[in-house]
């Protein structure tokens, strides 16, 4: 990613932050899109996703698309791509619903 491309992926952060993230960045493997997965647990668990509004990175529709599709609890944040760091708070609640929801079907 280009310096000037850090509003488009972290907009919602301080200066100092985006500038952290910019330098931090890396992509998780050379060829994401050519990645081949044996099973994705979503098509047999409960799953929960983070559709971040203010996205300029992934349109938020195609977040929307994806969590109906993985019939995804949809939680929807006024964020950049990166709401576990401008929202830390708002993610950690998401991630303790959707474990207290997990534990209650592991229950029944």
């Amino acid at each position: 990613m280009k310096p000037d491309g850090i509003g488009c992926f972290a907009g919602d952060l301080p200066e100092a932050e985006q500038k952290v993230v910019w330098a931090t960045q890396v992509v998780p493997v050379p060829d994401p899109f050519n990645q081949k997965v044996d099973g994705v647990a979503w098509r047999s668990k409960p799953s929960w996703y983070i559709v971040a509004t203010e996205d300029r990175t992934v349109q938020p529709e195609l977040r929307r698309f994806v969590a109906k599709r993985m019939g995804a609890t949809v939680v929807e944040l006024r964020s950049s791509h990166v709401p576990m760091l401008s929202q830390p708070h708002a993610v950690l609640g998401v991630i303790r619903n959707a474990a207290k929801a997990a534990q209650k079907s592991k229950a029944a």
